[in-house]
């Protein structure tokens, strides 16, 4: 009796037991199927990220593609072009020699003709008569070679070659596009620091320039200044623009392109977040200003011009080594509904090391 309770005892014990255990089995393959779930979620996001990121590359392979193509098609109407021009200078001057040639030739058979019939004549038998004939027959046959006027053959290379590769180049100023902005400096854009030259393509620092009611002896020469700014001159909506800004003997500077609307005084921040985009140089690195903590752009050489590339169709902004057009780094812009100005910013003279002025560069073609 005592026997059979215990065993009835453990049995229920081992029941319990085994219940709770098999619950924990049943939380842990929910759990598991919960993890499988995620994981399909994720390999689902892994395939599309890589889809998208396929096709984004693709889609830049045809415009690498589309662009070399215009390329291509602008050369081939140029050598076509010059090929034109070289067939019609070649038959003209080739007619030319040719109607000189059928003179000659005129006067050739005509000479033939007289040698035949004076040939003739002389075959014919002795006759007073005869003596007559040849005396009239050598007054007619008295037929001289007047040889044409020279006409010069010679053709000149560099007529139709010459520093061809030069002169396509400075043609191709046409086909390109975007084609190299125009830009200057907006002067009611600028701060009072600053000094523009008179063509407005050109600002410096003036660390002596004091401004009405400020205490020279609390200014900190030092600060970083997003304040000591000035906008380019022409505002941008769409289409693709590029600009080059020389910075060669400078220490410090920050350029790149700005929202219409951000305000004109000293920020706690002057990021992406602000409606700026750009690339900045400081103590001796470029960093690219993003939200929420700058970016470090790695570049072997410090550039002495900065190419800038607007793409406004493309949401982009991008920035290159002017001088090897080495990318050095883009921003994705998003849809902006405010006008995108070009953004300056000479920064101060860094106890003399940086009073070198930021300049506009025009190239030149």
């Amino acid at each position: 009796m005592h026997t059979n309770h215990m065993k009835d005892t453990n049995n229920n014990f081992n029941n319990s037991l085994l219940g709770a255990q098999k619950e924990k089995l049943i939380q842990a393959i929910k759990k598991i199927k919960h993890e499988i779930d995620e994981c399909y979620e994720a390999e689902k996001e892994a395939f599309v990220d890589a889809l998208e990121v396929e096709n984004r590359f693709e889609e830049i392979e045809r415009e690498i593609r589309a662009e070399f193509q215009n390329l291509h098609r602008f050369l081939d109407e140029e050598e076509e072009t010059d090929l034109e021009r070289l067939r019609k200078e070649r038959d003209r001057r080739v007619k030319i020699l040719k109607e000189r040639e059928k003179k000659i030739g005129m006067q050739s058979r005509d000479l033939e003709k007289a040698i035949e019939t004076l040939n003739c004549k002389l075959r014919e038998d002795d006759s007073p008569k005869l003596l007559k004939e040849i005396k009239e027959l050598l007054k007619r046959c008295e037929v001289n070679f007047i040889r044409p006027p020279p006409i010069d053959s010679e053709i000149v290379f560099g007529q139709f070659v010459g520093p061809i590769q030069y002169r396509i180049w400075k043609h191709m100023k046409t086909s390109l596009y975007p084609n190299i902005s125009t830009l200057t400096f907006d002067p009611e854009t600028a701060h009072p620091y600053l000094t523009l030259s008179a063509e407005k393509n050109s600002v410096s620092f003036e660390e002596d320039k004091v401004l009405p009611n400020e205490n020279p002896d609390e200014r900190n020469p030092k600060r970083f200044h997003f304040y000591y700014c000035v906008m380019g001159s022409e505002a941008f909506t769409h289409g693709r623009h590029y600009w080059e800004v020389e910075v060669k003997g400078k220490t410090a500077w920050r350029v790149g392109v700005a929202r219409a609307d951000i305000p004109r005084g000293e920020m706690n921040s002057s990021s992406t977040l602000n409606g700026l985009w750009t690339l900045s140089l400081r103590n001796g690195s470029i960093t690219a200003c993003t939200h929420p903590k700058p970016t470090k752009v790695l570049s072997y050489t410090l550039p002495i011009r900065i190419g800038i590339f607007l793409d406004c169709d493309k949401e982009e902004v991008s920035f290159y080594n002017a001088v090897t057009m080495m990318p050095l780094f883009s921003f994705y812009i998003g849809t902006v509904l405010e006008p995108l100005y070009p953004f300056y910013n000479p920064c101060d003279t860094d106890e003399g090391k940086n009073c070198a002025p930021l300049s506009i560069f025009h190239p030149s073609l």
